[in-house]
């Protein structure tokens, strides 16, 4: 969903982002988007997921690998949270469409190192 920001812009949300709920009673700022993309231009697209995954040798090389394989490519990542037996991390993701994206995340999630790994929402 786009929220009109005046003179500013456009502001992207998923549709079930929480900050909507400030826009309720503004529905003539609210515009349909979505990633309709020509198939002949190569523009990725950046998309931020949060991963649980065991604290243990070869896990961020796990997840670097499901990644690559899936022709993704990571932006940027940061750990959130470190314990003895698991990590979360912020993952900034470019990848090329929603589909793309969502094939991503399930690889993730049938991965061994990975117990948790979903989109995160503005």
């Amino acid at each position: 969903v786009g929220i009109v920001q005046p003179g500013t812009g456009i502001t992207i949300y998923p549709i079930q982002s929480p900050a909507l709920q400030a826009f309720d009673d503004q529905p003539e700022r609210w515009i349909d988007v979505r990633w309709d993309i020509d198939e002949r231009t190569k523009e990725r697209f950046p998309a931020r997921v949060s991963v649980t995954a065991i604290n243990a040798p070869g896990s961020l090389a796990d997840i670097a690998q499901v990644v690559a394989s899936n022709d993704a490519n990571i932006h940027t990542l940061s750990m959130v949270r470190t314990a003895p037996d698991f990590t979360e991390m912020l993952i900034d993701l470019e990848v090329w469409d929603l589909k793309h994206l969502n094939r991503l995340l399930s690889q993730l999630k049938d991965n061994s190192s990975v117990s948790d790994a979903r989109r995160v929402n503005g």
